[in-house]
């Protein structure tokens, strides 16, 4: 069975927060914000940067074979688990064990606060189902079937998980791409993939909805369409000089080139106008705010170079 790690909360007292700043003093009404706090991510030489505000947050990170969750005690790790994804909002998470059980691939449904787990069967060996992705209702989840072709592996369909029923379908679908990996619309109702160079979407029965031709391929991290589900970020086409792109879902026109960074990888949105995008820094990486006209903002994460080319992926899940 393939090893290879996968991919990838809030301001409760809003009404008391208002009130103390009604009676306080001008000067700490005018106060700046607090600085991020700095992590370090268990196992790693990552430092990430976090601050209470912030519409996302790490929850889980893999490298090499390794996988780490967040809980209320931090990050621990997961022995048993090649990948796992905390859902929108929290609570819970979809893992996928490093082996099969009884002939089958599966995913184990993780109650966050109390560790318990419910399997799931997917695919039967040796087929494998990988890569986890949610629904923005966190009520389906959506993996990525591949098949082993020579010494590669090549996507042959999807897995759908319907959490509340704690099923599994599993979809096969001709002519998909061989490295497609598959996600959500924001909609929760299709699934997405690259094709020939764009992006298809699919019904969840697998057959073809619509495609958006000559778009580059789906960006990486855990949704690739802006919080509104208007933009579709992308790998910009090899005829672009700019890396990443950003396309109206509805109409299929570019809305945005972004100049001036050539990202190692993206991480996905962060709010309608930044994504998250890790960028080299001197001998080292780093994860960073990135606008859409190329500024950089923010620094999220110091990334050492041999965790990233560990393969090292922090999974960013919306609070």
């Amino acid at each position: 069975m393939s090893v290879s790690p996968g991919f990838y909360r809030l301001l409760c007292c809003s009404v008391v927060a208002a009130s103390v700043a009604a009676m306080a003093p001008p000067a700490a009404q005018a106060a700046a914000p607090a600085a991020p706090a700095a992590i370090v991510l268990p196992g790693t030489r990552v430092t990430a940067r976090e601050n209470p505000a912030d519409p996302f947050a790490v929850t889980s990170y893999t490298f090499g074979t390794s996988t780490y969750v967040r809980g209320s005690a931090g990050f621990s790790k997961q022995a048993s688990y090649k990948e796992i994804t905390v859902a929108p909002k929290g609570g819970r998470a979809l893992a996928v064990p490093t082996s099969y059980r009884d002939g089958y691939d599966s995913v184990i449904l993780v109650d966050l606060a109390t560790a318990k787990g419910t399997r799931i069967r997917t695919v039967r060996k040796p087929v494998v189902a990988q890569y986890v992705h949610w629904t923005r209702d966190a009520k389906k989840a959506v993996l990525t079937v591949e098949r082993k072709s020579g010494t590669s592996w090549e996507t042959v369909g999807f897995v759908v998980i319907d959490v509340a029923a704690k099923t599994s379908r599993t979809v096969i679908v001709a002519g998909v791409a061989k490295a497609a990996k598959f996600r959500w619309s924001p909609d929760n109702t299709d699934v997405i993939a690259e094709y020939q160079g764009g992006t298809r979407f699919y019904r969840q029965t697998g057959e073809v909805r619509r495609t958006l031709a000559k778009t580059g391929r789906p960006a990486g991290g855990e949704d690739v369409f802006s919080p509104s589900g208007r933009g579709l970020m992308t790998w910009c086409p090899a005829t672009y000089t700019e890396h990443v792109c950003v396309w109206d879902r509805v109409s299929g026109k570019l809305t945005a080139k972004v100049p001036g960074v050539r990202p190692k990888t993206i991480w996905g949105w962060w709010d309608e106008k930044h994504v998250i995008a890790v960028v080299p820094n001197g001998s080292a990486y780093r994860a960073v705010l990135v606008d859409l006209k190329g500024k950089v903002v923010r620094a999220l994460a110091d990334i050492s170079a041999a965790d990233w080319n560990n393969k090292l992926y922090l999974s960013y899940t919306r609070r």
